[in-house]
């Protein structure tokens, strides 16, 4: 690659300045704090209660009846997480657990002085509880810290579940099979959980398990759990539930057929198109620590639609996962520490190389390079853990299909092999392998190792946590320069300084074809220092912190940046209520390739080189308890050799329970010497929900860029979990520009059965 060169906007000396100045300042105070934090260590607080097996199960039905719960384990010693950790919590909550040979039963007593204010405005099954007064139990089944579940309730009885996809990031796109209700009392609100042994995976040779407690309030902004540290609540800090005994998963045999029907009419072609399809699936608890699973003509008729992305930049967007077969057990085939969903929310401080570098990323398989649906013909996977050892195999046959390009892309057989040993009291050491290309007939494999390192033992609510790992692909007509390595520390706080480094590499060659990684031939030293003050005086400011970060992306064969940045996130408001609001200014620069056109699209060429510029950025959201909220993301300033205005306003509106509106719009525009353009994103979401169990939930999205409106209306009746019947209707339309109107291209309908029997 070519040098690059332009006329910077602003100093280089800037820029240059913190490279030298922000990462040793960083890491020098970061060796600092952990010095004084291991100095000031203090005794971990190891809770602990026995649980008593029961000869007769509750009644799941959300009402704490006198005698139900009298015999089980309780627990009350609750405390603040937000806003002040380790304060009493302001309001009462007591949890019931016992259990008997099949099931573990869990019942909480919200206790609330103003039960009128308790806010319950999610009624539909999948829905958000953010907003909501919510009650969660967090299960660590093999009590290793590493792993675990998370199930929760509001209460409205909406049930919200996720897997820890790391040992302190969860993913609430993991769906398991229990049975939760809930209901309003006079002095606040009441829920009961039953969760079968078999949606678990468990060490039947311990009677121990980790498990946490988690409350809500959102109109206070006040969390309360049994454990926590560094404002975390997760399975790295549970306490332990001792006396299980005599566990069954019964023969552990979960089958699950579905058929679907879909009707599809392209107007374009002018053609027509019905489809049957039944397919199965079927889980079988091995032993109670080992899942397999097959499944059989792999539909996945009603899965949500993706969130639409303008593709206005230079690298490759990133779509999360979200279909459920491929779900299953999906944490164990995590690897390094690379996110796995769009928002980076829970991941290690000062990482900012986002999924780049992922080994493994399952929305490769039954997806074509323009994302459209390539049937898989069957799939097995075979996951769990043994001792301190945790492994997965996933082999899938996908069908041929033709591609964009018109080349046929054979049947191929797709495997992927992951396995780590827990190592110290919190790490992880492991290994990953992969082979096959779903995207072109060339063969593929590539391995790698990673190491996870975690103590949270440092006292002062303080921890460290490292991510370091190194891979390399082999791909078929490709030598040389393919591998990836990555090295980050991160010192998150509560309270004080914070902060974290990362050095990222990804050689040229490097090509994970059941990975991901949207740059390539490039390293990356990133780093962020913060400080973090919490107020308890004050009635509207809860929390109040500031930040300097810093990533520096250089093109491996010249040095030259590719893109730099250099972030002050200079105030950063919490208030009591949980409305937030941040100010920050950026200095950026983007060293642009021959040939990179990122606003091609719009007729906007920028000349290669180097450009510097700045922007002013401002950040403001609105507590989601209340019926209305809104956030707005104002930015402003330069763009390569140009301008860029950037606005997202976003309003959402909760009338009531049975009713939810959100409307998000998202507006550039670019000025730039030889032309302007302007985008705009709309998008508009509308819940209509007759009970938890039925409900209507309708995304529409617009953009100027394709002129196409897509219409994605899911009709759901969840009679249980694992029992669900869906009417899925998709409607295009593009804008004609002769008859300045939108005419219909394409609709689709697809309805579906999915029933879950247990044995």
């Amino acid at each position: 690659m070519a040098a690059l060169s332009a006329e910077p906007r602003i100093q280089p000396s800037r820029l240059l300045l913190m490279k030298i100045f922000v990462i040793p300042v960083t890491a020098s105070v970061l060796v600092t704090q952990c010095v004084t934090s291991i100095a000031a260590e203090i005794p971990r607080l190891n809770k602990r209660v026995l649980i008593q097996r029961t000869e007769d199960a509750p009644i799941i039905d959300g009402r704490i009846a006198p005698g139900e719960w009298a015999l089980a384990a309780t627990v009350s010693d609750m405390q603040q997480v937000e806003p002040v950790e380790g304060e009493d919590a302001t309001e009462k909550t007591v949890w019931y657990l016992t259990y008997d040979d099949r099931t573990l039963y869990i019942a909480g007593h919200a206790f609330d002085r103003s039960p009128e204010a308790v806010v319950a405005r999610v009624l539909r099954q999948g829905g958000s509880l953010e907003s909501d007064d919510a009650m969660h139990v967090i299960i660590d089944a093999f009590n290793n810290k590493r792993s675990g579940y998370s199930f929760g309730l509001n209460p409205n009885g909406v049930r919200r579940d996720a897997i820890f996809s790391t040992a302190t990031r969860e993913s609430d796109d993991w769906e398991g099979v229990w049975r939760g209700e809930a209901m309003r009392t006079i002095d606040g609100w009441t829920m009961e959980m039953a969760i079968p042994f078999n949606t678990l995976t468990f060490d039947p040779s311990s009677d121990t398990w980790g498990m946490n407690f988690r409350r809500e309030i959102p109109r206070k902004d006040e969390k309360i759990a049994w454990r926590s540290r560094n404002g975390k609540v997760d399975p790295t800090v549970s306490g332990e539930v001792y006396g299980f005994r005599r566990l069954s998963q019964g023969i552990g045999l979960d089958v699950i057929p579905s058929f679907s029907s879909t009707y599809t009419n392209d107007r374009e072609l002018d053609s027509s198109d019905n489809e049957q399809s039944p397919s199965l699936d079927i889980s079988y608890k091995l032993t109670p620590s080992i899942n397999a699973l097959l499944t059989i003509n792999t539909d996945f008729a009603a899965t949500e639609v993706d969130n639409r992305q303008l593709d206005l930049q230079r690298f490759s967007l990133f779509f999360p996962e979200k279909r459920s077969f491929f779900l299953t057990d999906f944490d164990i085939f995590q690897f390094g520490g690379v996110p796995t969903s769009g928002g980076f929310r829970g991941g290690l401080i000062g990482v900012e190389s986002g999924p780049n570098g992922m080994p493994f990323f399952s929305r490769r398989i039954g997806l074509s390079d323009t994302r459209e649906p390539v049937d898989l013909i069957a799939g097995g996977k075979v996951s769990g853990r043994l001792g301190d050892y945790d492994f997965g195999t996933l082999l899938i046959r996908q069908d041929d299909y033709v591609n964009d390009d018109m080349e046929t892309i054979d049947a191929t057989d797709l495997f992927v092999a992951r396995v780590s040993r827990g190592i110290f009291e919190e790490s992880s050491l492991g290994a990953i392998v992969t082979y096959g290309d779903p995207q072109s007939n060339l063969d593929s494999s590539l391995v790698g190792v990673d190491y996870i390192y975690r103590n949270t033992r440092l006292g002062a609510s303080r921890s460290m946590e490292g991510q370091f790992w190194v891979q390399k692909s082999d791909n078929e007509g490709v030598g040389g320069d393919d591998m990836a390595w990555n090295v980050a520390l991160g010192f998150p706080a509560q309270r004080g300084f914070e902060g974290g480094l990362q050095v990222h590499e990804v050689q040229e060659n490097y090509d994970p074809a059941l990975g991901f990684a949207n740059r390539t031939g490039v390293r990356l030293y990133s780093g962020k220092l913060g400080h973090r003050w919490l107020t308890t005086e004050s009635r509207l400011l809860q929390r109040f912190n500031t930040e300097v970060e810093y990533k520096r992306w250089e093109f491996l064969d010249t040095g030259d940046v590719q893109t730099e940045e250099l972030a002050f996130n200079a105030l950063n408001f919490l208030s009591r209520a949980g409305d937030f609001t941040r100010l920050a200014y950026a200095f950026h620069k983007e060293g642009l390739l021959p040939g990179e056109q990122p606003l091609e699209d719009l007729g906007i060429s920028i000349p290669a080189g180097e450009h510097s510029f700045e922007r002013y950025i401002w950040f403001i959201r609105t507590a989601r308890h209340r019926g209305l909220s809104f956030q707005m993301r104002f930015d402003d300033g330069g763009f390569f050799n140009g301008d860029r205005f950037h606005v997202r306003p976003e309003v959402e509106w909760r009338p009531n329970e049975h009713l939810y509106f959100r409307l998000r719009y998202d507006y550039n525009k670019f000025e730039f010497p030889d032309a302007e353009a302007i985008t705009r994103l709309i998008s508009f979401e509308n819940d209509v929900v007759f009970n938890s169990k039925l409900s209507i939930r309708t995304i529409a999205q617009y953009d100027n860029i394709s002129d196409d409106i897509g219409i994605n209306t899911r009709f759901r009746y969840n009679r249980a979990a694992g029992q669900d019947f869906w009417f899925v209707l998709n409607h295009n339309m593009t804008e004609d520009p002769i008859e300045d109107r939108f005419r219909s291209v394409q609709t689709s309908a697809a309805a579906k059965i999915r029933y879950t029997f247990r044995f």
